[in-house]
């Protein structure tokens, strides 16, 4: 079932790569990697909102992980999604 929703999720989301490179990232996938690592270079890009949902968590090995972002500049403009992983 994992592979329907995966389908769907990067159907529905462009990948967070094209705005940055995530991969260069070399400890394990977690909420230090999102919240410490992940979150500052984000807002360093310009997004104020920056949040992490969805998904599941795993060590960073090449094997499947959904996860979805959220971004959103400053000034109300919508939100924009991006999945990773």
């Amino acid at each position: 079932m994992a592979f329907g929703t995966s389908a769907q999720t990067s159907a529905r989301y462009r990948d967070l790569e094209k705005v940055i490179d995530y991969r260069e990232y070399g400890g394990e996938w977690n909420t230090f990697f999102e919240e410490q690592w992940l979150k500052p270079r984000l807002r360093a890009l310009g997004y104020a909102h920056v949040r992490f949902f969805g998904g599941s968590r795993c060590d960073y090995d090449g094997s499947f992980r959904e996860r979805v972002c959220e971004l959103a500049k400053p000034g109300g403009a919508r939100p924009e999604y991006f999945v990773y992983g």
